[in-house]
C-alpha cells in the first residue's frame, strides 16, 4: 500500500505541478491552453504504469494478477486524484480567481458566434459560473481522475500482469 501511495502523490504532484506551469506560461487563458491539459492525462498513464510495476515488483515479489493490478491502480489514481482536487480548489479559490470569468467569457463568446439569444447566455452564464466554483470544481477533478485512472488501470493492469504458475 505504501508503494501505491507513494506513486499516488506523485503522480498528483506531477499533474498539480503542470497546472501550475500552465497557468505561469498563460496557456489557461490562451487557444494552447485547450490542448496543454491533456499532458496530465499523459502524466496520470505514466504514473499508474510505473506505480503498477513498482506495486507488482517490490510488494508482490514479482507477481500480481489483472484483478490486483487494476486494484492498485485504482488506489493510485485515489491518491493521485486527492492531490489534483485539493490543488484544483487552491488555484482557483486562490492562484487564479479569474478563471471563472474567462471561462464565461470564452462561453458567451461560443453562444454569440452560434446566434444563441441573450437569454440563453445569461443562463447559460449563470450556469458556468457554479460549475466553475472551487470546490464544485475540485471534485469534478476528483472524479474526473478517478474515472480515468480506471479506465487506465484495466489496460495497465492487463499490460503488467504475470500469468499464474500452472499456465507458465
Amino acid at each position: 500500500m505504501k508503494t501505491l501511495a507513494i506513486y499516488g502523490l506523485i503522480t498528483g504532484l506531477v499533474i498539480s505541478g503542470w497546472m501550475y506551469l500552465e497557468f505561469l506560461a498563460g496557456f489557461h487563458g490562451s487557444e494552447v491552453g485547450r490542448y496543454t491539459g491533456f499532458a496530465a492525462l499523459l502524466f496520470t498513464i505514466l504514473g499508474i504504469y510505473f506505480g503498477i510495476r513498482a506495486y507488482r515488483n517490490h510488494d508482490r515479489a514479482g507477481r500480481i494478477n489483472f484483478w490486483q493490478g487494476v486494484l492498485a491502480g485504482v488506489v493510485i489514481s485515489i491518491f493521485a486524484g486527492v492531490i489534483t482536487a485539493a490543488f484544483t480548489f487552491v488555484y482557483l479559490q486562490y492562484i487564479n480567481p479569474g478563471f471563472v470569468d474567462f471561462m464565461v467569457n470564452l462561453k458567451r463568446q461560443t453562444l454569440e458566434q452560434q446566434g444563441a439569444t441573450e437569454v440563453q447566455i445569461q443562463s447559460n452564464e449563470m450556469v458556468t459560473r457554479e460549475i466553475f466554483q472551487p470546490l464544485p470544481q475540485a471534485l469534478r477533478s476528483f472524479g474526473g481522475y478517478l474515472a480515468a485512472g480506471s479506465l487506465f488501470s484495466l489496460i495497465m493492469a492487463g499490460l503488467l500482469k504475470t500469468k499464474r504458475q500452472d499456465e507458465a
